[in-house]
């Protein structure tokens, strides 16, 4: 019984909230959900629960967007390429020790390459992989950013190149290699950016990188270019008046 009630449950969140949904006028979606209750009336405790949390976890998502807006969109602290004056951002949650990430950055890099003008990506690090340690990639990328930016897309290129998960060693070799070692310790201005970064993807409720921000919409793991560039065309377009 109580597997039926959650399926049944589920369905009816996905009658309310699912693309496939949007095909229907809001009184067949009224119609449709009230059958559902009439027909099974021992789901109503739970859908109840269900929709109230719903809406709490919305109004929070909603409230985090906006407390943290110009820290995402109006900082230049934090690295990003593209257009200054751009139709679409997207802000990538992302780990320069996450295979996922490694891989979308080149799918970013070539939208950006076919949309210039239009489009501008920015990096928001959360060194989720290398644990504890206070000097890490995204300490030391946000302090190459800051305070020498013109090494910062080759070491970012190197950094995002090596497989998996980064150290000191890693990091020491990189900075090495760019005449960049001062960089590599940390400072609390970074160490505060990161602090937020973190907190920032505990409030959006994010598990785990790659995630991105599409005008507002929470794009959660890693998507192809194949299924990405539709999504970005499409948002240019509707931004455009096209």
């Amino acid at each position: 019984m109580k597997f039926k009630t959650k399926l049944i449950t589920t369905l009816v969140m996905a009658c309310l909230f699912s693309p496939l949904a949007s095909a229907m006028t809001q009184s067949e979606k009224v119609e449709d959900i009230n059958k559902m209750l009439k027909d099974n009336p021992t789901i109503i405790d739970s859908l109840h629960e269900s929709l109230a949390m719903y809406i709490a976890q919305q109004g929070k998502y909603e409230k985090t967007l906006a407390d943290y807006h110009d820290y995402m969109y109006n900082n230049p602290n934090l690295p990003w390429f593209g257009a200054k004056d751009p139709k679409l951002t997207i802000v990538v949650l992302t780990d320069l020790s996450c295979p996922w990430c490694k891989k979308l950055d080149p799918v970013l890099m070539k939208l950006v390459e076919e949309h210039p003008d239009d489009l501008k990506v920015i990096n928001i690090y959360v060194p989720l992989k290398e644990g504890s340690n206070p000097a890490n990639s995204a300490t030391f990328a946000l302090r190459v950013w800051k305070e020498s930016p013109d090494k910062f897309n080759k070491i970012s290129e190197t950094l995002l190149s090596k497989p998996g998960i980064h150290n000191t060693r890693s990091i020491m070799k990189v900075a090495k290699a760019n005449d960049a070692e001062k960089y590599v310790s940390t400072n609390d201005e970074v160490q505060d950016m990161v602090a937020k970064n973190y907190q920032l993807f505990t409030d959006l409720g994010v598990r785990g990188t790659p995630a991105m921000l599409i005008d507002g919409q929470l794009l959660p793991g890693y998507l192809p270019y194949e299924k990405l560039a539709p999504m970005v065309e499409a948002k240019i377009a509707e931004k455009s008046g096209k």
